[in-house]
């Protein structure tokens, strides 16, 4: 296993001959075709990668985001306009913040001050949660491995290699331990969160990373802050049967992989069920 503490975010997805977590899950909600499809920039993913940088270190976070401060532009543009409906729109704003971006330095990206207020309130969050702080004491003394880099370096049985960045690792001399995953959402109750794990797979996450750093699944933990008031925190974790269904389909996912590297014909890149009458 190579292990990477500081490569960088380019570097990392530029490894397109290693299978990642996302490539497992695209190909689990979708298909091949899907998974090989780059993800376009978004604002949630921005959001993603803010809060996530902020919460695992400081020093860069500030280094690559800066702080888009405009209410002061908006309570001007108010006070010429107070009948406006949305000051955003207008061309005052809009020079206002062409320039603040111009004067950005290369890899540095702006965020709005409401998300800047969002990261902090749900930093905040975590550092409350008593479950967080019982999984930490589960595995104390250890060290933390923030967004440290893993590829493997032989083949597997299915012919692929694999590559992982978990967000949080806790390591006990050099040994992986646990892993701590990041998740905002919008609401962190059971029944929500629940919903959100199959939807976006984050039971195969959980085994993917678990499988490639040899860690018993059941310590993976998802830590889910609510990125809107009141900024709850909740941790989970898989149980037995869960952890025994991912497994068993991530499994087959690497098979599936495997014969497509083999022979990526469009019979195999295509939607698994494409080929033959499947019943609902």
């Amino acid at each position: 296993m190579k292990v990477y503490e500081s490569l960088s975010n380019s570097d990392y997805h530029a490894l397109t001959d290693y299978v990642s977590s996302s490539f497992v899950k695209g190909v689990a909600k979708h298909s091949i075709a899907k998974a090989l499809q780059p993800l376009e920039p978004s604002q949630a993913l921005l959001f993603g990668d803010a809060m996530h940088t902020y919460f695992e270190d400081r020093q860069a976070f500030h280094k690559r985001f800066k702080v888009f401060k405009d209410a002061e532009i908006i309570a001007q543009i108010l006070e010429r306009r107070p009948d406006i409906m949305a000051p955003t729109m207008t061309k005052d704003y809009k020079t206002y913040k062409n320039d603040f971006e111009c004067s950005l330095g290369e890899n540095q990206v702006s965020i709005s001050e409401a998300d800047m207020e969002r990261i902090q309130q749900m930093y905040n969050s975590s550092l409350r949660n008593e479950a967080l702080k019982k999984v930490y004491d589960l595995y104390d003394p250890y060290e933390v491995w923030d967004e440290y880099s893993f590829l493997t370096t032989e083949p597997d049985l299915f012919d692929l290699m694999y590559r992982v960045r978990p967000d949080r690792l806790l390591v006990r001399k050099e040994e992986p331990l646990a892993i701590i995953d990041w998740k905002s959402c919008r609401d962190a109750s059971h029944k929500s969160f629940k919903s959100d794990f199959y939807k976006f797979r984050y039971d195969l996450q959980a085994a993917f990373y678990c499988d490639v750093l040899e860690i018993p699944l059941y310590n993976f933990y998802f830590v889910a802050i609510e990125k809107e008031f009141p900024y709850n925190t909740a941790v989970y974790s898989l149980d037995e049967m869960t952890q025994t269904n991912a497994m068993q389909e991530l499994n087959l996912i690497k098979y599936r992989i495997g014969e497509w590297k083999k022979n990526p014909t469009p019979e195999l890149i295509g939607l698994e069920n494409a080929n033959e009458i499947t019943l609902l």
